[in-house]
């Protein structure tokens, strides 16, 4: 077996669940994302990894080790870089160009430094992958209806985020009302 638990596919395409090949719209993922904390993006990516899977004849049943791989240093690269391998493949097939998973990669990396650059790299991604999911739908792949599990990844998000605020804000009263004595 390849690095990374990929394996070659076994057949067509498959389509085990309702909104596999749905589309995340950008504005859903950025909006979720920011609101969320950050927290959406993981949700993405669970997802995402679960359709490349079925996309590439279902043998693997891992999107959720993937998932938490993504919280450990160094490992995190790989992971992404096998979900964007998979997705440039799954394109590749469909008669779409392939992009340098590699490339894109390294991309985000030198873009962390420069928050809105890694965002940037990640919208090119989602845009490839939409564009796929539009060309095995025939055209116009519907867009995915916002799931309950997005709504409290969300919530959750919304609420660590206000505190995360409150916390700044309490921290420079605090350190005002000392400097002020």
């Amino acid at each position: 077996m390849p690095p990374g638990g990929w394996q070659q596919p076994t057949g067509g395409m498959a389509t085990a669940h309702p909104n596999h090949g749905g589309k995340f719209g950008l504005g859903r993922a950025v909006g979720f994302s920011i609101l969320s904390f950050g927290l959406w993006s993981y949700y993405w990516f669970y997802v995402t990894r679960k359709d490349m899977d079925r996309e590439l004849g279902g043998q693997r049943d891992d999107a959720l080790l993937h998932t938490l791989g993504l919280l450990v240093p160094i490992l995190n690269f790989f992971i992404v870089y096998w979900l964007w391998r998979d997705i440039s493949l799954v394109r590749g097939r469909a008669g779409l160009s392939e992009f340098s998973a590699g490339g894109y990669l390294v991309a985000a990396i030198l873009g962390s430094f420069v928050v809105i650059g890694a965002i940037v790299v990640y919208s090119l991604v989602l845009n490839k992958l939409n564009e796929y999911w539009d060309r095995r739908a025939g055209g116009v792949a519907p867009d995915r209806p916002v799931a309950t599990a997005e709504k409290v990844i969300v919530g959750i998000g919304a609420v660590l985020l206000a505190l995360y605020v409150l916390g700044i804000i309490i921290f420079i009263i605090a350190v005002a009302a000392t400097q002020s004595t």
